[in-house]
């Protein structure tokens, strides 16, 4: 592969505009696709110096970029193409899209299933109503993908009886593209030890909490006192920490062993559902000591219900990812090794 020639300031120049265009590729094509564009922009430049005798300057390099279009318009170019929607706009679309999914559609649907799975006492008496909000919901969400849909599909006619895709690519400046993102090389071993430390450390707090309940409620331990529900889940919790050391002992002694931690955390979380389960189901997590203090107990109830409640939804999008994670790990454990050749 021919080294480019390009001077540090340029070459860092082109890294940046690669990582704008990055940003808006589909990952199983992104490597590809910016391998072309980096080929291609590099030889453009090596041309050039060739011609001038002499390294090219930023503003030169900048020059080639600019000529070569905004980042996103350049992705939208290697996209499927689209008949409603162009390649110019089509990237910001989907992106628009996945947002619209992720902070409307993906939390009410998990908050749905956490209540069908974990609040089975009143899940019969209320199914019915629950299914019956789920075409409300739908409608919503076509709705909303209908009108952005139709906003964007305005907005690409607009650009094109306007003709304003060409002052669109030219009309910015490269040189004001993101700096690059340099990730620090990671350590398992040194995370394993720290989360190692932190796990024995948080086993040693929940044996103390019975004799000290003021470890958990603080100063209202005077006046409040755990529900039978606590006993219940207590040595489960304790299960939990315990299994956290021993998940993170055996990383720090095996940490090649990468189909583990999902599988292991899958057992985990099945777990802390069977805890989570139980918390929904009770509702009466302290009691006072006085009856005085019985409002301020309520209080303390009902936050801890819609904690347990948000900690449902979690434990879902949890499963789901540990699955995916033990699906891909073990799918590349069992891939056959590539020989060497001598």
């Amino acid at each position: 592969m021919t080294k480019p020639s390009t001077s540090p300031p340029s070459g860092d120049l082109v890294d940046r505009y690669l990582q704008a265009v990055g940003f808006w590729l589909p990952r199983a094509q992104k490597q590809d696709i910016l391998a072309e564009i980096s080929e291609d922009l590099r030889s453009q430049i090596e041309d050039r110096e060739a011609k001038l005798r002499r390294a090219l300057t930023e503003s030169e390099v900048a020059e080639i970029l600019k000529q070569r279009g905004r980042p996103i318009f350049v992705a939208g170019q290697f996209l499927p193409q689209r008949s409603l929607i162009g390649p110019t706009l089509y990237p910001i679309y989907v992106f628009v899209l996945k947002i619209v999914a992720l902070c409307y559609v993906i939390p009410w649907l998990l908050v749905w299933f956490g209540i069908l799975l974990f609040h089975r006492t009143e899940a019969a008496a209320h199914l019915s109503g629950e299914w019956n909000s789920l075409p409300t919901l739908w409608m919503v969400v076509f709705t909303q993908f209908g009108i952005i849909t139709l906003i964007f599909a305005a907005i690409d006619r607009a650009i094109d009886r306007a003709s304003l895709k060409g002052s669109c690519t030219s009309d910015w400046d490269p040189r004001k593209l993101p700096k690059i993102r340099v990730e620090a090389p990671k350590n398992p071993r040194v995370n394993s030890v720290a989360c190692l430390v932190f796990a024995v450390l948080g086993l040693l707090w929940i044996l103390a909490i019975p004799d000290n309940p003021f470890l958990i409620l603080g100063p209202a331990a005077v006046f409040l006192k755990a529900a039978p529900v606590g006993h219940l889940v207590y040595w489960p919790i304790v299960a939990l920490a315990i299994a956290t050391i021993f998940e993170h002992g055996f990383i720090l002694m095996r940490p090649n062993l990468t189909w583990f931690p999902p599988i292991f955390r899958i057992a985990t979380t099945l777990l802390t559902a069977w805890i989570v389960g139980n918390l929904l189901r009770t509702r009466i997590y302290v009691l006072p000591t006085d009856q005085k203090f019985a409002e301020v107990a309520a209080i303390v109830n009902v936050c801890i219900l819609i904690s347990a409640g948000m900690w449902a939804a979690c434990l879902v999008v949890q499963l789901l990812v540990y699955g995916w994670q033990a699906f891909r790990e073990i799918r590349r454990a069992m891939e056959p090794a590539t020989p060497h050749l001598a």
